[in-house]
């Protein structure tokens, strides 16, 4: 029930964007689950272009944080808002991959943001590791 209700969320904020933004297939609510927590990754068009990750983490003991990530691939650094604040630019490779250029607190790393080709899974590959993310909600499907 609760996923209903965060699906037409989701929908009140995509639909306004038109439909060509609802083609993207980084947009959707996708979950990662270890022993330890489970991180949501909410992602809704942006007002003007790319979108917008909501990002949710829930510890096993009922312990959450959040973060917002504003997605545009213009090339710039943008603030993240939440637990881990940061400054992040966008690069759009193709169509399932996008390059980010994260800046804590002058230390710079890159990796990558990969939708697979069935669109199921969005797989985030950073030098300290690799995490798979699987898709629970699609944003495509609404408004249609």
């Amino acid at each position: 029930m609760k996923w209903k209700l965060l699906g037409v969320m989701v929908a009140m904020i995509a639909f306004p964007t038109g439909l060509k933004a609802q083609d993207d297939p980084f947009l959707g609510i996708w979950e990662l689950k270890t022993e330890a927590q489970t991180q949501l990754i909410v992602t809704v068009p942006a007002p003007g272009g790319g979108f917008t990750d909501l990002r949710i983490r829930i510890d096993k003991d009922n312990k959450a944080s959040s973060e917002s990530h504003p997605v545009a691939f213009d090339g710039k650094p943008y603030q993240t808002t939440g637990g881990d604040a940061r400054l992040i630019s966008y690069k759009r490779i193709d169509a399932n991959t996008i390059e980010r250029t994260v800046n804590r607190d002058g230390t710079i790393t890159m990796d990558t943001v990969q939708i697979s080709k069935d669109g199921n899974t969005l797989t985030l590959k950073q030098a300290t590791g690799e995490r798979s993310y699987k898709k629970l909600f699609n944003v495509r499907e609404l408004g249609r």
